[in-house]
């Protein structure tokens, strides 16, 4: 049985680490397209009704020896699914670990209609990318060693802390204000002081 181990040594070669991100590239958006479709309980046909395709595109997508897809069917297919699909550079231990833990489970994808059943709530916005940073102490084996990720003390928010606490801070010109002034007698007409300042 392979491991992230056995997979890491196999990376070390540059040639070998070229071919893999081309083959997850090409076979993974397949696998993850039928995936997403078989959560739904749809056919090619449906599928390809509501991404405004033909059934042939679609099945050609869904083929992981096609290898052509381009974005624009890609991002037609996504929002025939009513998902969103963004393209992002990563380290090949995160690749690694995605490709380890690929199953059809792992693909599913909530449509925007069923996550708006129960919106999310600011705060718990990018809660698990969150988690995984500051949460706990985190262990990864990368090429065998356990890389520790040193964990980061959360900050309170503006909104947690005491009223007090976050006064804005008086800038100079406040401070001048609130200091008791004397002013010269060049600046003093009748008696009063001018309201206006002279330009130099």
């Amino acid at each position: 049985m392979n491991t992230l181990s056995d997979l890491w040594k196999k990376l070390a070669k540059k040639k070998y680490r070229e071919a893999f991100v081309s083959s997850q590239l090409k076979r993974g958006i397949p696998f993850q397209i039928r995936g997403l479709r078989n959560q739904r309980g749809w056919s090619q046909a449906d599928l390809a009704k509501t991404s405004d395709l033909t059934q042939g595109v679609i099945s050609r997508a869904e083929d992981p020896d096609y290898g052509n897809l381009t974005f624009n069917t890609i991002l037609r297919i996504a929002a025939g699914f009513d998902v969103a699909f963004i393209g992002k550079f990563i380290p090949f231990s995160e690749l690694g670990g995605w490709f380890m833990n690929l199953s059809e489970e792992s693909v599913q994808v909530a449509s925007f209609i069923d996550e708006s059943i129960e919106a999310p709530k600011e705060s718990t916005v990018g809660a698990a990318s969150a988690a995984r940073q500051v949460a706990r102490p985190e262990e990864r084996f990368l090429y065998g060693e356990i890389l520790k990720v040193v964990q980061v003390p959360e900050q309170p928010r503006p909104e947690e802390l005491p009223v007090e606490s976050v006064r804005p801070v008086p800038g100079p010109l406040a401070r001048l204000m609130s200091q008791p002034h004397s002013f010269p007698p060049s600046s003093r007409i009748s008696g009063r002081p001018s309201s206006a300042i002279a330009a130099p």
